[in-house]
This record gives structure tokens, sequence and C-alpha cells, in this order.
């Protein structure tokens, strides 16, 4: 199993510089597709700016300049990522909404590539765009910290697993880069009674070893309300660089709400992170 093809939003936004890197690094490594998305909102003029003629004009053609800087930063991403060993690339300008474009183009992608989102993120998603994409893109998603992907990457993955139907997804999603580390750790969480976890973790390390991935599973007694501190706690302890998950194994506004494993990771990891929902 590998990953013939990879997507990434084109955002010259210094936040997303790590994950563009991050994209082409892995498909030189990996010998995929690039796909670069260079998004342009479609021009919406206020309803109180439609008689000012001026102010209409003035909008269109700062809207005709994005659309250049867009054709302009797709030249750049394919030189980049020749630059950098990539065989196969292509970058499109786009004209639509963000989410709606980057879900339609992922569904022919097997990983896309994300900024990590931070509380202030202003880049072409957002952080709240990013926590959309998860949900919408229908694949693995790949998320980057601003620092990008240590050397090596990755050396040592932790794996969060439940048994859950995202928690497999992610699993099997993540294979490729699984079968690319030094160590892989499967790790349940919740209450210390909970027998079954370790059974189910055991079944999940059985499954990568069909795949030739060698596997450990442990267990952290966690409530459900700190499955995501548990994640994290264990994840730097054993110094991984990736941490493997299911996203939003209830509904996100629950997760809003109560708080949840991936609002936890996804604002507090600090490192690659890889979802599937």
């Amino acid at each position: 199993m590998t990953y013939g093809s990879i997507l990434v939003p084109i955002d010259e936004h210094p936040s997303a510089a790590a994950s563009l890197e991050a994209a082409r690094r892995l498909a030189a490594d990996l010998g995929a597709h690039l796909e670069g998305l260079a998004i342009v909102p479609p021009l919406a003029v206020p309803l109180r700016l439609r008689p000012r003629q001026s102010a209409a004009a003035l909008m269109r053609k700062e809207w005709e300049r994005d659309k250049q800087e867009a054709r302009a930063a797709i030249k750049r991403f394919e030189a980049q990522a020749r630059k950098a060993g990539v065989a196969s690339v292509q970058g499109l300008a786009v004209e639509a909404e963000a989410a709606a474009v980057l879900a339609r183009h992922a569904r022919t992608a097997d990983l896309v590539v994300l900024p990590l989102p931070a509380e202030d993120d202003i880049g072409v998603l957002g952080g709240h765009g990013v926590e959309a994409a998860l949900l919408a893109v229908g694949r693995p998603v790949l998320l980057v910290p601003e620092k990008g992907l240590p050397a090596g990457f990755p050396k040592k993955v932790l794996v969060a697993w439940n048994g859950s139907r995202e928690a497999a997804r992610a699993l099997t999603d993540a294979v490729p880069l699984l079968a690319r580390a030094k160590t892989v750790t499967v790790l349940t969480s919740g209450a210390a009674a909970d027998a079954g976890a370790p059974d189910s973790a055991k079944a999940a390390v059985r499954y990568l070893a069909r795949h030739g991935i060698a596997a450990e599973a442990v267990h952290a007694a966690a409530s459900d309300e700190k499955a995501g501190d548990a994640i994290l706690a264990r994840a730097r302890k054993a110094g991984a660089d990736l941490v493997v998950m299911g996203a939003y194994g209830r509904p996100r506004f629950a997760e809003l709400v109560l708080g949840g494993a991936t609002r936890a990771i996804l604002g507090g990891a600090g490192m690659p992170v890889l979802m599937s929902h």
C-alpha cells in the first residue's frame, strides 16, 4: 500500500509553508502525484455596495488581481515541487468556496495535507475550515504544525485506538506511513477496569502485522473526557513524531459543547497528526 496522489491547498500565508513543504517531501519520497489547489473565493459584492459602481469596480479589480496571483502561485508551486524531486505535479486555480472545492478534489486523492490549525489561524481554510474539512473530504488528512515534519518522518508513531469506525479508517489510511516508521504503538484509553480495551488493541496489532508492520499495544487509564490528554501525554513520553487517530467519533456539536479527543488534539498536539473520519 502507498499513497499514489497527495492534495494540498496552495496557500502562501506563512502558517501554511510547512504543510506545502510536507506535501512536496512526501510526494517525492513516495513517488506520488502532487496536486495543488490555488483557491479564489467567488466574487461577492455586498448588496449595499452594488449601487455604488466605483466600489463594485474596485472589488472586481481586487478579485481579478487575486486570480492573477493564484496563477503565479501555481507556477511557483510546480517549480518548487520539481526542485524537491516530485516527478508528477499539477497546480490548479479554482474559483469556488474553499471547503467545497477541497472536498471535491479530495475524492480522487489518497492523502490531503493541511496546516495544523492555530487559534488565530487566518490561512485559506482557517481553524474551523480545517475541522469542516476533516468531516467532508472522506480521505485521511495529515495536519502539519508550523515547525513542519521532523527529519526521518515518521520514526515513532502513536496510534490512538478505540475500535470505532473512525479509528479503523485512520489505522488503514495510515499504513503507508506506519510501514516507514521504526516503532508503532497502539494506545487504548479508558477506565482501568476496561477489560476489552487490551484485546481490541491486540487485534489492531495483529492487523498491522499482516501488513508487515510490527507494533505494540499499551493501555492508559483515562475518562472519555480526558482521552485527548492521555493520547498527547503518551505521545510526548514516547517521543512520537506522528499521532494517528479517528476524527469526531461523536457528533462535532457534542465535541464543541462537551469537549472531546479530536478538539483536544487539534488544540494541543504541536506535532503532525493524521486523522480520518
